[in-house]
């Protein structure tokens, strides 16, 4: 099972440079993209013809939303995880395999105004309570999103000067740290441990040419879902936004074959 997750900055910008070429190049299963910025399902749908696609938008027009496009119909399809408040920002959505549940995520940035660093402490509880409901299904779980936060030093390009900024503080690393204590596994450092890898780079002062970045966007797996990744990689050579996309190889007996 192969499955992408991309934040595309918009999905019109991201098929403008080449989306759904580059998609259909990749012949993955699934792709996981992130801020949306549209409500137009119709249109998703007629961008890839001969895939399965859902989207769950944001109330607010040109803001935020996830969409999943499958080259299969998942069995039950989820938008949001029970908290209105967030669940208006198009933030979560949800498919299910017979094998795995799949969770598409996109966390808060918290960056823009101190109101929205604490809307998205919050978010990160109701998110946990929310991955603590699913783990009692049984089911393996696979996360893919824009998680808006760096775990450790390695993954950001200055974590002297950035410490503590929304994306780089204790709280949100904390988060993380627990989220590992309990079982779960950031897919990427399974296969790779060392720095310098980034998911997204700054439009300013050629930082994508200098790989002055930060590594937000991945996977993370549940206790149970561990032992089948095979393979996670950043598609970095793919431009498709201020993002690159990332890759998880993850087994599947017979469902996607």
């Amino acid at each position: 099972m192969r499955i992408i997750s991309l934040n595309g900055n918009g999905i019109r910008a991201s098929i403008k440079k080449g989306l759904v070429r580059w998609w259909e190049s990749t012949e993955a299963d699934l792709l996981l993209f992130q801020e949306v910025r549209f409500d137009d399902r119709e249109f998703l749908a007629q961008t890839f013809p001969g895939f399965w696609t859902h989207l769950h938008a944001a109330e607010k027009k040109g803001y935020s939303g996830v969409a999943i496009v499958a080259k299969q119909a998942p069995l039950r399809v989820l938008d949001g995880m029970g908290s209105p408040s967030f669940d208006s920002e198009g933030r979560v959505l949800r498919v299910d395999y017979p094998e795995c549940t799949v969770v598409n995520a996109y966390f808060p940035s918290g960056a823009s105004k101190p109101e929205r660093q604490i809307l998205k402490l919050a978010f990160l509880q109701a998110f946990r309570n929310y991955l603590d409901a699913l783990e009692k299904e049984g089911k393996p779980i696979i996360v893919g999103a824009d998680w808006n936060m760096c775990h450790h030093a390695i993954d950001i390009h200055n974590p002297i000067r950035l410490d503590g900024v929304p994306g780089f503080s204790a709280p949100e690393r904390a988060w993380l740290d627990q989220l590992h204590e309990a079982g779960w596994r950031d897919a990427f450092r399974l296969f790779q441990s060392d720095g310098a890898h980034y998911t997204w780079w700054s439009m300013q002062s050629r930082s994508r040419e200098r790989n002055v970045g930060w590594r937000i966007d991945g996977f993370w797996l549940s206790p149970n879902a561990v032992e089948a990744a095979r393979r996670c990689v950043h598609l970095s050579q793919a431009y498709l936004s201020d993002h690159c996309p990332v890759l998880l190889e993850w087994d599947l007996p017979t469902t996607f074959e």
